[in-house]
């Protein structure tokens, strides 16, 4: 009983926020369906609107791509700079992004490729992270060579300059009158 109690309780507070962030991603997606239906006209509009939303609520970001993506018809120019603006809008989300515009546009694959290349150096390559060996070797990447150990150096000191013979001074003799 009190185990079902504390579960309503629960749901009670937590589901209604979670109704209320779906809400908000749904009216978000209406307003970009809506502006990607005249960016054939003016495509900076869209990219404007998906880098504002995408920064109001980056938890929708995807949704937001997606939503801009099959509102211009999957094109590959406007999908890299959509992918762009939305990353640059959330860092923090770069794989979800890139993902669900290549799931939204699988044929604009080497386009989102070049976004995250840029954007994220070895990233953009078969999805490799930075912290893969192989995409270390594949991308030349050499690691940074860390400075000598001053104290590995053999230190040689300079010479001892040569020490010049000691002025002694003549030793005056008594001069004896006899």
């Amino acid at each position: 009983m009190k185990t079902t109690l504390v579960a309503l309780l629960v749901a009670g507070f937590v589901l209604p926020s979670v109704v209320a962030a779906a809400d908000d991603c749904q009216t978000v997606v209406q307003r970009i369906e809506s502006t990607a239906k005249r960016a054939k006209v003016d495509p900076v509009e869209l990219l404007r609107l998906v880098d504002r939303e995408v920064s109001a609520h980056p938890d929708c970001a995807c949704e937001i791509v997606k939503a801009a993506i099959i509102g211009t018809d999957s094109d590959k120019a406007i999908v890299g700079y959509v992918v762009e603006t939305a990353i640059m809008a959330s860092p923090d989300n770069l794989r979800l992004i890139a993902q669900c515009a290549i799931a939204t546009a699988p044929d604009s694959l080497d386009r989102v490729q070049e976004v995250l290349a840029r954007l994220e150096p070895a990233a953009g390559r078969e999805g490799h992270s930075a912290k893969s060996a192989k995409s270390a070797k594949e991308f030349d990447v050499k690691p940074a060579q860390a400075p000598p150990n001053p104290l590995d150096i053999f230190y040689i000191p300079p010479p001892i300059p040569p020490v010049p013979p000691p002025i002694v001074p003549p030793v005056a003799t008594p001069v004896n009158p006899k």
